[in-house]
């Protein structure tokens, strides 16, 4: 580890909730980076099988390990939570199934400490049933706060908030209007780029391994997490109206609208089925930008959605089969 910025300790943030399944492996990935200046925030957001235990276990050999037991109050109250117990000036934010790479810390801090940024962004595998696949972050040629919240609606700087290195103070007094949604995060960094000077940075390699896993969209917790999605929107809506962003960027918001409403469809929210609404959405949101700008499979999806549900979903699923085959 380089002397240049050894000095700079960095507080890793893990929510954990029911994560007996994965949390060593996550732990190990952490605990073994060669950058070594880290404390790990472990917040054990009333798990009710065992990975309170394992994680006691696990912290005996490494005095880096703090553990923190508290009732479950939802990822974004326990990350809160995390953001205020952190000692260190820079803050990585880990989920409890996903792992870094061995040298993820380094490389980002190395490349924080270059540039003089405040917030890093790196690569990362997308592992879907164990096959590996690169997603890339693509920032604009300019930073100025414009591009960079339109980067973030075209999804070209991905709406993540782990595998990110932030320097704390861009966390700390975040605006969560809503929690337990599908893009809290997405919330979190679109907060970050409204309200902070955000100098940005990005690593080239992947940093982080997030694991894709089968969704349930029968539970009644998803089912609550789907219908939010059009409420996230006017949340979304509300706050670039509120930083005067709304006007500037009114053509990638409706194309972020459209790709949320593709994710809305697949999971079979109930205005998916609603004609009326979907002739005004559409009539709104499906610009010629937003169809320039969708993947070729989305606009699929958003073309057959319009006009038959069940053709829709059968699309989705022979969708999902050719992924499997190509990953």
């Amino acid at each position: 580890m380089s002397s240049k910025y050894s000095n700079y300790k960095v507080s890793v943030i893990i929510p954990a909730f029911n994560a007996e399944k994965y949390i060593i492996r996550c732990l190990e990935s952490v605990t073994r980076q060669t950058y070594r200046n880290i404390e790990i925030i472990i917040l054990n957001d009333g798990s009710t099988d065992a990975t309170q235990s394992l994680v006691e276990e696990f912290s005996e050999f490494d005095d880096r390990i703090i553990c923190i037991n508290k009732q479950n109050s939802g990822t974004y109250a326990t990350r809160r939570l995390g953001f205020s117990k952190a000692s260190g000036a820079y803050i990585l934010n880990v989920d409890s199934d996903d792992f870094l790479e061995k040298n993820a810390l380094e490389n980002l801090m190395a490349k924080m400490v270059s540039t003089k940024a405040n917030l890093v962004v790196g690569n990362h595998n997308q592992i879907i049933r164990g096959r590996k696949r690169l997603v890339v972050n693509e920032l604009p040629a300019t930073h100025t706060k414009t591009e960079l919240l339109r980067s973030l609606l075209k999804n070209e700087i991905k709406g993540y908030i782990w595998g990110k290195l932030y320097k704390k103070e861009l966390l700390l007094d975040l605006d969560y209007r809503v929690d337990n949604t599908l893009q809290e995060d997405f919330l979190a960094n679109l907060h970050v780029f409204l309200t902070k000077n955000v100098k940005i940075a990005q690593v080239d390699v992947p940093v982080y391994n997030y694991l894709v896993h089968p969704h349930s969209a029968n539970s009644s917790k998803n089912r609550n997490f789907i219908e939010n999605v059009i409420q996230f929107n006017e949340i979304v809506e509300d706050l670039l109206k509120t930083y005067n962003y709304l006007d500037p960027l009114a053509k990638e918001f409706k194309l972020y609208k459209c790709r949320n409403w593709v994710v809305y469809a697949r999971m079979g929210g109930s205005l998916a089925k609603n004609r009326r609404f979907i002739e005004e959405f559409y009539l709104e949101n499906y610009t010629s930008f937003a169809k320039a700008n969708l993947a070729a499979y989305q606009n699929l999806e958003m073309l057959v959605y319009k006009h038959n549900y069940s053709a829709g979903r059968l699309l989705t699923r022979s969708l999902k089969k050719i992924q499997e085959i190509i990953y």
